[in-house]
């Protein structure tokens, strides 16, 4: 990370380097943290724009352990707004309302981390249907992907889940996801809400 000005993709890598060596229990020391907020700046249109770290932020996405905490982790050192600019709008955007008790951002990691906990197998007694379905997804990453962006329209007035699914279709594409991925997670955002009547 000293070379971050000469190697940007190293404030992607970190965070993948943490999911795929799950012994590193100690976590990031203060002076790399320092480093990652220094030079998050880094994270502009050119960054964003570079398949390279397209393709770091995807296999973030799909890795099969550690996605909501580095996702966190991400978004506490200001990289994921950086990364997402859409989601720099949610950071600390307060909901007023009874249903809600954590701002915008916390709220959206928190549904990834439930999303995630559907494949745990010492939850499948309390959530059965839950853990089928999603035991049996091919591509569980789309799921991650519509719970990150379901709620970053708010705050722009208007239909969130119609702002969240223009965004979240634009990611995909961006990113190179497949045409039918892409509608995927643009028709689970959109459609996030429960209609009236159902439960």
């Amino acid at each position: 990370l000293l070379l971050q000005q000469h190697v940007p993709a190293a404030l992607l890598e970190l965070f993948l380097l943490l999911q795929q060596h799950r012994n590193i229990v100690r976590g990031v020391r203060a002076g790399t943290i320092r480093l990652v907020r220094r030079h998050r700046v880094l994270i502009d249109d050119a960054f964003r724009a570079d398949p390279k770290h397209r393709d770091l932020f995807l296999k973030i996405i799909r890795q099969p352990h550690g996605i909501s905490h580095e996702l966190r982790r991400m978004n506490r050192y200001g990289v994921l707004a950086r990364y997402i600019p859409a989601f720099r709008r949610v950071v600390g955007l307060m909901q007023h309302d009874l249903f809600h008790v954590y701002t915008v951002d916390e709220h959206s990691l928190f549904v990834v981390r439930n999303v995630r906990l559907y494949a745990d197998r010492r939850w499948c007694d309390d959530v059965p249907h839950c853990h089928d379905i999603f035991t049996g997804l091919a591509k569980p990453e789309l799921l991650y992907l519509a719970a990150l962006f379901h709620d970053i329209g708010k705050g722009q007035g208007g239909d969130h889940s119609a702002i969240g699914a223009r965004e979240a279709l634009a990611f995909c594409r961006d990113h190179g996801l497949p045409e039918t991925d892409c509608a995927t997670v643009e028709w689970l955002v959109r459609n996030h809400l429960p209609t009236p009547g159902h439960q």
